[in-house]
């Protein structure tokens, strides 16, 4: 309640008369990985004292490091003063998870780190928490990875060897550590309650932290009372089971004597692992985020939260690389030197090409073949006059399903027809087909293209225009090098795509700021959505009203709200089923999810529906997990220019012998596809927003309200189709009312250019 211990003294300002009650604290729980629960569970009373001392000091340590980014308050009116100040934190340590029901509970040590809702000031005076840094971005992964650095020190200290995992299925390590000398199938016997929610993640086709948070809510029991005596007795008998004992843990305590670090390379090779991982995606990090990487190559190395730091600082201060930034909400933030010169040198080839006009038709020739064309709105053709005869760059910036495709080919005819040569682009090997089947423009995808061009198989000359589709999903670095080589040959670019749309997965905005600089036409009426309100349901989330939009579709029937997950996704595969197998519209009918997982089970879900209404062969191949059968459609998921096969395509399935598919492709194209030699295939019923953009069907069905909601995700989802657009949520997502579904969908991740932050005269 905000009182002093002996409840005399208010320690924190009282509420007002109907204010919303006061927070008391908030819990941070800080888990030791698996293999240190294993290895405490197997250790004698010594050793078990002196493994939770290491551990304790390194929660310590980061409590430290939390107290320094987290501990502030505020004074005055409206809270106009900030400062620094002390927590108060209670610290509670438990052994074990809950319970699988008439199962002994596995050993889990973890640490509750409860911080009260109240902090002491350098004048003594008390005063409330300010939260709000707790809650920044990458905080939370922050604290933990530092947590989990020290305690690797501390491990590594007391003679255990530790390492970081292979994630599974991945080619690439984990961000935890484990002890070396424990079994790794002793860790998975011992992760009951961890099987138990994937199981329920999996059966509900969920995945992220998110979800995992409600699955443990979900399947949690009450818990049983053991004494310590049988906890103990069951653990090492399951220890016994897997040949890891007291004895094998003892042994294992000499694995990491001999082991030598060269501290200050590890140092610095951990802040530039970290600093490399950053900016290959990012324009523009944190000084939290950083930490967090730093944290995490820190690992298994001898290096812990001081020594990380102390890294960190001195990177971040001598580093003549970096360059500072402005704060983000008191947290610095930083660029490089070469990120600042790609985008300036991008920039400036941007304004070059701009300056010129070796491209440019004449006004009477374009609009003679527009005349041509009666079916065009008045700003497809002004958009088709702007890039035509205009200058040697141009962009064009068009809501989804406005008619960029077809608007691009007129301009195609145009070009041609007064002697250029035309080169379509995207990033995506779909999408790049979609361009050439939608406009005529002859198109390879742009990493290709810059390969092709740098091997001598493609040129680009003074007649070249080089048009690139879905131009906002390209990250500064391929931007750069695709206006180099325009620039170079004198040739013309012009790039088309919404940077509102799905973002760049490298680093930068680069679409945006080109446009944004040399000026750029709009296409802003939807013409996919045949009905109005459909127009601007779409409108509404691309403008980041995602309330206005949901109450649009529940109006009409078009917003579902299950009860769980699973009535949710139920009722999805319900409803494709209606439009897909009873109303014959399968082709034209498409499902749409957040995560690879969901996918997958609505993928498995519908075509049990086919196979249950006899519209699939018997004969099956097993590819991927998925029994692929006669009459499936299916999705490439690689590119295979020999078989002239491009990742995004979906086929039919029209015969299958042995190994061997037969494929038929949307374009008619029969193809025999042994797989046994390619099989880089799933089913095609469903899939992500990043397969699905610049998609057009008749039907979307969309599962919403999961961790990758977004604004950017949810806009690109509702403008596939014509006809029928439908959302699926769930109340146990905490979506019991629209508002928190819409505050999700209007959460917006777009990217930026390091450069529009750039503090003056720095």
């Amino acid at each position: 309640e905000g009182l002093s211990p002996d409840g005399d003294r208010r320690l924190v300002q009282a509420r007002q008369t109907g204010q919303v009650k006061r927070r008391a604290g908030f819990d941070l729980t800080y888990s030791m990985p698996k293999s240190f629960s294993v290895a405490w569970s197997q250790a004698s009373r010594d050793v078990r004292s002196e493994l939770d001392r290491r551990a304790r000091r390194a929660l310590y340590a980061a409590l430290s490091t939390l107290e320094e980014f987290c501990g502030v308050t505020r004074r005055g009116k409206d809270g106009i003063v900030q400062e620094n100040a002390k927590l108060v934190a209670a610290i509670f340590s438990h052994d074990t998870a809950r319970g699988i029901p008439g199962e002994v509970a596995d050993a889990n040590r973890h640490f509750h780190a409860v911080i009260a809702n109240v902090v002491v000031r350098a004048d003594g005076t008390t005063g409330a928490l300010d939260a709000r840094p707790l809650f920044q971005r990458r905080m939370k992964m922050a604290l933990g990875a530092l947590f989990r650095a020290e305690l690797s020190k501390e491990l590594e200290d007391l003679g255990l060897k530790t390492e970081r995992p292979m994630k599974p299925h991945k080619d690439e390590r984990a961000s935890w550590f484990e002890i070396a000398c424990v079994p790794p199938r002793l860790i998975e016997s011992m992760s009951k309650r961890r099987r138990q929610i994937q199981k329920w993640l999996g059966d509900h086709g969920l995945s992220g932290a998110k979800a995992a948070e409600r699955a443990a809510l979900r399947t949690r029991q009450d818990k049983e009372q053991y004494s310590q005596f049988e906890l103990f007795a069951a653990w090492r008998k399951l220890g016994k089971k897997y040949g890891f004992t007291r004895k094998e843990l003892e042994d294992g305590l000499s694995s990491a004597d001999g082991r030598k670090f060269d501290y200050e390379a590890e140092k610095r090779g951990a802040v530039s692992r970290g600093l490399e991982t950053l900016t290959e995606k990012k324009a523009r990090f944190t000084e939290v985020e950083l930490l967090e990487l730093t944290a995490v190559e820190a690992q298994c190395r001898g290096i812990g939260i001081a020594d990380i730091r102390e890294a960190v600082d001195t990177c971040l201060a001598q580093s003549e690389e970096l360059v500072r930034l402005q704060n983000e909400n008191g947290i610095r933030t930083f660029t490089t030197k070469s990120m600042l010169q790609l985008e300036r040198s991008m920039m400036r080839m941007a304004a070059e090409l701009n300056s010129v006009s070796c491209h440019a038709v004449s006004l009477t020739s374009a609009n003679a073949i527009l005349s041509e064309y009666s079916s065009l709105r008045n700003e497809q053709a002004e958009a088709i006059r702007v890039i035509t005869t205009g200058s040697d760059i141009a962009c064009v910036s068009g809501v989804a399903g406005s008619g960029k495709t077809f608007m691009l080919g007129v301009a195609r005819e145009i070009w041609e027809r007064n002697g250029h040569h035309v080169l379509g682009t995207a990033l995506a090997a779909k999408a790049s087909s979609g361009l050439e089947n939608g406009s005529g423009i002859k198109s390879i995808h742009l990493h290709k293209l810059l390969k092709e061009i740098e091997r001598g198989r493609v040129s680009l000359c003074q007649n070249s225009i080089v048009v690139l589709d879905e131009s906002g999903m390209v990250g500064t670095r391929q931007m750069e090098q695709l206006i180099s080589l325009v620039v170079c040959s004198k040739a013309k670019l012009v790039l088309v795509g919404d940077w509102k749309q799905l973002q760049a997965i490298d680093a930068g905005a680069a679409f945006r700021g080109i446009a944004e600089t040399v000026g750029y036409c709009s296409l802003e009426e939807i013409i996919r959505q045949r009905e109005e309100w459909a127009r601007a349901v779409v409108q509404n989330l691309r403008d980041g009203e995602a309330l206005l939009a949901l109450k649009r579709l529940h109006d009409r029937g078009q917003l579902y709200i299950g009860l769980d997950r699973e009535d949710a996704v139920e009722r999805l595969v319900l409803d494709w089923r209606e439009k897909a197998i009873e109303g014959g519209e399968l082709r034209e009918t498409l499902a749409f999810a957040g995560t690879s997982i969901e996918v997958r089970e609505l993928n498995q879900r519908i075509q049990a529906e086919l196979i249950d209404a006899g519209k699939l062969g018997k004969s099956s191949i097993d590819i991927g997990g998925f029994e692929i059968r006669p009459g499936d459609r299916v999705m490439i998921t690689q590119n295979k220019p020999v078989l002239c096969l491009r990742n995004g395509q979906v086929a039919d399935v029209v015969g299958i012998e042995g190994t061997v598919a037969s494929l038929r492709l949307d374009d008619g194209m029969t193809i025999e596809v042994d797989t046994n030699e390619f099989d880089q295939l799933t089913l095609g019923y469903a899939m992500t927003a990043h397969k699905g953009q610049g998609v057009t069907c008749e039907n979307a069905l969309i599962l919403t309200g999961d961790g990758m909601t977004d604004r950017e995700l949810s806009y690109v989802e509702s403008s596939r189709a014509r006809g029928l657009t439908k959302m699926y949520s769930d109340v146990a997502t905490g979506k019991e009312n629209i508002q928190e579904l819409a505050a999700l969908m209007n959460r917006s991740r777009q990217k930026e250019l390091a450069h529009e932050y750039v503090i003056e005269g720095a």
